[in-house]
């Protein structure tokens, strides 16, 4: 009965690590997710290349691979930060690996590597300190129970705000 339950446990917790698409494996931390779209890879790449959002930009093998540029959690939208937002969240940049796998209609964002870089408020500026550093327990096996709280959901909500294509607005007079 205990193998029983624990099993259970486990599954349920593996269930919900997917749905907020963080996942943690030989203490690294991976966020995925599939997007879908209207656009061919030719697009895709087009897109990407042109968003600014990258510093090193290169296509092999039917997958972009490139390095993001420090991006800022705006502490100002409801959609992410909410109310009291973690100082570290709002107060420090996030830049690090992106990998794009490329289908027609559809891509995969794998980001790795994920770092937090100071803004001169809790981290020197521009200093870069692992993710895993600050969300991850010593052992590297779970996650700290402060990431579950409010930076999971702020995270997962600006990695999804960065990678998901932005559709030009049409001026309807």
């Amino acid at each position: 009965m205990k193998y029983i339950i624990i099993a259970i446990t486990l599954i349920t917790t593996l269930n919900l690590s997917a749905q907020d698409n963080f996942v943690l494996t030989e203490g690294k931390v991976t966020w995925q997710k599939v997007y879908e779209t209207k656009k061919s890879k030719e697009e895709l790449i087009s897109y990407f290349k042109s968003s600014g959002l990258f510093k090193l930009f290169r296509v092999e093998d039917e997958q972009v691979i490139a390095t993001l540029r420090p991006q800022v959690i705006d502490k100002d939208d409801k959609k992410i930060a909410g109310t009291l937002p973690p100082a570290l969240t709002v107060k420090a940049n996030y830049a690090g690996t992106v990998i794009i796998g490329l289908k027609d209609y559809k891509y995969r964002v794998t980001y790795k590597d994920i770092l937090i870089v100071g803004n001169g408020e809790l981290i020197k500026k521009g200093e870069k300190q692992p993710f895993e550093q600050h969300y991850v327990n010593k052992d590297g096996k779970a996650f700290r129970i402060s990431f579950n709280k409010k930076p999971k959901t702020i995270y997962n909500a600006a990695f999804n705000q960065t990678f998901e294509m932005k559709t030009a607005k049409k001026d309807n007079w």
